[in-house]
């Protein structure tokens, strides 16, 4: 079954074995990619982060299915990245298959060369990921804590001693909590001046990538996380909005959300549940 854009078992890694997609004869920028499970909840969780990042993919039970042409194989099983029969196959878990999957059909394909993943911090981080000095993607994250799945799964495919994380120096909470959670998955961090950065790019990905080009200082210690007053009273005030008026969240569970504790919605949820308990009493 094609889908348009919008086993179990250990596996020896292809480090070493695949240099380039020239050396493999695959054109993964091309070629699309199947999934090959009978496990519905596996192949449901990596097709729909697959139609977030636009890419074309197949659905097929078994091996006899996979279409002919198809550069990249995603198997639900031992983590693992192989190369056989002209593809890449790639085992693991559902969020780390698409995301190997996305890195392999975006171009990174050389195993040996830096890695170099630039960071536009915020709420959603914007992500760029560079291999050898070429841009290999581009994306957000979900939070500032997800952006260490890119650089976990970085790290398995080319070893955390090739990853550089480089992220900008702006807000200061949520760059922290995402250089916390990178910091045991890279060779090391880099904090850029985005003074250094233009903005005209447009997006947080492509400020993502200019920070990424953009040599910083190398942090020796991991940062504390302390949010500001004003950053605790922003919080508060979306609480509100986001309630529509109903609920304002205390100082703690902003503070909270702020080092990334709660949700927004879960700290709302638990400020309504404490309100409503004092009420009846």
């Amino acid at each position: 079954m094609e889908h348009p854009a919008l086993d179990s078992r250990p596996e020896s890694t292809v480090s070493g074995k695949v240099q380039s997609a020239k050396s493999t004869g695959l054109r993964t920028e091309q070629a699309p990619i199947c999934i090959v499970s009978d496990d519905f909840r596996f192949s449901y969780d990596v097709s729909k982060r697959f139609l977030e990042l636009k890419l074309r993919f197949y659905q097929a039970e078994d091996d006899s299915g996979i279409p002919k042409g198809t550069a990249i194989v995603v198997k639900k099983g031992q983590p693992g990245l192989v190369v056989a029969d002209r593809r890449f196959i790639v085992y693991g878990d559902a969020e780390e298959c698409s995301t190997k999957a996305w890195l392999i059909h975006s171009g990174l394909v050389s195993w040996r060369l830096g890695t170099v993943i630039g960071v536009d911090p915020g709420e959603r981080p914007g992500i760029a990921v560079y291999s050898g000095g070429e841009r290999i993607a581009v994306t957000s994250a979900t939070s500032p804590e997800d952006v260490s799945r890119y650089t976990r799964v970085l790290s398995s495919m080319v070893g955390a001693s090739r990853v550089l994380v480089r992220i900008g120096n702006g807000d200061p909470t949520n760059r922290n909590r995402i250089i916390r959670s990178v910091w045991s998955t890279c060779s090391s961090v880099e904090v850029v001046d985005e003074k250094s950065t233009s903005r005209i790019a447009g997006s947080d990905g492509e400020a993502a990538a200019i920070i990424a080009r953009t040599s910083g200082v190398t942090l020796t210690k991991l940062p504390e996380l302390s949010p500001t007053d004003g950053e605790i009273r922003n919080i508060q005030r979306r609480s509100r909005l986001n309630s529509g008026g109903l609920t304002t969240i205390s100082r703690s569970f902003a503070k909270s959300v702020a080092t990334g504790e709660y949700t927004l919605d879960e700290a709302i949820r638990k400020q309504q549940s404490a309100d409503k308990k004092r009420k009846s009493e």
